[in-house]
């Protein structure tokens, strides 16, 4: 409901946003005795103000809106819940589109909260821009990708080889950023599921290649004290793949 509470919320920016009395305000200006704040409506003719004290927990003057300008009875709740659709794309690493059905199905539980929820349309691109200040830009070139064992290896995936005599091997084509020409998994059962335990993004698909995957998985087998020795590996017809095997 309208509060004539002070309330905040983050922006996409990390900034504060006021909210007070329905309406939505950004910091224009810090004074000598007092904060000043502009409606964030983003109505052109809208010219409200608010001044608060340097602490902003009260307001001093309150200028009038434009007529046009609308009053969000529950924008509180609209943003908080933004922030948090925000925050959730951010730490999360399940599909942006799953985070917000999560929450939206949550919301729609109570009448009194899934009119405000804010729809996909509002959340995508502020859910996707927080997604994507997690990970580094890529080069404009492949050859200056750099992919640390950090990133990308566990100790568990040579274990789990190990531990299986029976390896199946697939490759993705149609998935592959354009710089690679197919990405090709090794899976073990386990618990009765198929597990992907190796992930190789190749630039090509021919018998050097999956010859020089199962050098290094042998490799690193070794670096780690396990031996690698599958008694069946199960494929689709990869003409250069078998006889690597």
């Amino acid at each position: 409901m309208e509060s004539d509470e002070i309330q905040f919320v983050s922006t996409q920016r990390n900034q504060q946003k006021l909210v007070y009395r329905g309406r939505c305000y950004t910091l224009k200006r810090t004074n000598r005795n007092d904060k000043c704040w502009i409606c964030a409506s983003g109505m052109r003719r809208c010219r409200g103000t608010l001044s608060t004290n340097l602490e902003a927990t009260e307001v001093i003057r309150l200028s009038e809106h434009a007529e046009s300008c609308p009053v969000n009875p529950h924008a509180f709740y609209h943003h908080q819940q933004l922030a948090e659709l925000r925050r959730l794309a951010s730490e999360d690493t399940r599909p942006v589109m799953e985070i917000y059905n999560e929450l939206a199905s949550n919301a729609y539980t109570s009448s009194d909260t899934a009119v405000y929820f804010p729809s996909w349309e509002q959340a995508r691109n502020t859910m996707y821009y927080s997604r994507a200040k997690r990970y580094q830009r890529l080069p404009v070139r492949r050859q200056d990708l750099r992919l640390t064992a950090e990133k990308t290896t566990t100790t568990s995936g040579a274990q789990l080889l190990a531990e299986s005599n029976c390896w199946c091997g697939d490759g993705k084509f149609k998935i592959v950023p354009s710089w690679y020409q197919q990405l090709f998994t090794l899976h073990v059962f386990l618990r009765g599921k198929l597990l992907p335990v190796v992930y190789c993004l190749t630039v090509r698909k021919d018998l050097p290649t999956y010859s020089w995957i199962f050098e290094v998985l042998h490799s690193k087998a070794e670096e780690v004290g396990v031996q690698l020795d599958p008694a069946k590996f199960v494929c689709d017809f990869k003409i250069a793949l078998i006889p690597a095997i």
